[in-house]
């Protein structure tokens, strides 16, 4: 199960930042809430990198509780992008149940 998690970690990352901006630790514990999985930090920010290099989401800096913390927000291109996986995924699953 962690295998198909890990390799679909940009869709989940995309799907929790539809619903709104959240910190990387937010992401964290959401990914652990909604699916019972935490992956490493070296999992992670690189994918945050790479979404953000592709300009699928954005980051800005925040001073929370005086330390710097990343806060991610989903792009409209980061939008388009997750229709689109959502909708590979559904003609995925239609395609298995028709085997």
């Amino acid at each position: 199960m962690v295998d198909v998690l890990r390799g679909n970690l940009k869709f989940l990352v995309l799907h929790i930042l539809s619903a709104g901006p959240i910190h990387g630790y937010g992401l964290f514990k959401e990914l652990e809430k909604s699916y019972k999985w935490r992956p490493s930090c070296g999992t992670l920010y690189p994918v945050l990198n790479t979404l953000e290099k592709d300009s699928l989401i954005t980051s800005s800096e925040t001073v929370e509780c005086g330390r710097f913390k990343k806060i991610y927000s989903i792009t409209p291109k980061g939008i388009e992008a997750l229709n689109v996986m959502v909708k590979e995924l559904r003609e995925s699953l239609q395609q298995l149940n028709l085997n």
